[in-house]
């Protein structure tokens, strides 16, 4: 008498509707190319205005100064947790680096209330500002947030976080600001050859840290906080993460483009 048959796995409900949004972000964004779909993040999360922003010969990034420094640095916040193996890390910095972060975070905020009073006065408030600085001032905004950010994530992901600090010394935050620094110089270079990296890891980030609000959303909905135990129990989440920053993107540029070709308003960019 044989066996009967093991019933079919079924797809988690997540996967089900993740994976068709997913699909159709990928047809709406990406039709020319992963520079499209650059353009398209750009369009949904930054002002564009070229200005601000650094051209590359003839190609403008998809992001202003600010948000390119700001979204460049969160990949260098994941390569230092994966290169110290704190990827889980749950702590937040010791006081003294604690500072240091929130100051990156008021010179962040300082810098651009300044660029904004510049921009409704027409002419500088108590300073001219630029590109440099912009930059800068972005990627330690970035730094900060990743390093405080991304332990409250380990806190609501694991169900054992590692409760070591993800940031425990001066020398670490040293290594953070040199690699930092060096994507500065890469941008301000405007080597035409750096211009697809810079534009690709930028707009990437960006849609990283909206697929992880997106997942941490997705186990606040599921009453699943802190119950990851594998890294598999994460990947499942993964795709429902990634279609709700597609959803917000695209509802980001929708709204935009309705408000500048139909309600009249005047391009941001």
């Amino acid at each position: 008498m044989s066996a009967p048959a093991s019933p079919r796995r079924r797809l988690p409900w997540p996967l089900l509707w993740a994976l068709p949004i997913l699909g159709l972000g990928l047809l709406w964004g990406g039709a020319h190319g992963p520079l499209d779909l650059a353009e398209h993040v750009g369009y949904a999360i930054c002002h564009q205005i070229q200005v601000r922003s650094y051209v590359f010969g003839d190609l403008t990034l998809p992001l202003c100064a600010r948000c390119t420094g700001q979204y460049l640095a969160w990949p260098v916040v994941f390569l230092l947790a994966w290169r110290w193996r704190r990827l889980r890390a749950a702590g937040l910095p010791p006081r003294p680096l604690l500072l240091i972060l929130i100051g990156f975070l008021l010179l962040w905020a300082f810098d651009g209330f300044n660029s904004y009073l510049t921009l409704l006065r027409g002419r500088p408030w108590l300073y001219a500002p630029h590109n440099l600085l912009r930059l800068i001032t972005g990627l330690g905004q970035g730094l900060a947030l990743g390093f405080l950010f991304l332990p409250l994530c380990n806190q609501m992901l694991w169900a054992e976080p590692d409760p070591q600090p993800l940031l425990g010394r001066g020398r670490e935050l040293a290594q953070a600001v040199g690699l930092a620094l060096l994507l500065a110089l890469a941008v301000h270079s405007r080597v035409l050859a750096l211009f697809y990296p810079l534009s690709l890891l930028s707009t990437l980030s960006a849609f990283a840290l909206l697929s992880l609000v997106g997942m941490l959303l997705l186990i606040g909905l599921q009453n699943r906080v802190a119950a990851a135990r594998r890294p598999r129990d994460l990947l499942i989440l993964l795709p429902p993460g990634m279609a709700f920053a597609v959803l917000l993107l695209l509802a980001a540029n929708l709204a935009r483009a309705y408000l500048e070709q139909v309600v009249g308003l005047p391009p941001l960019g």
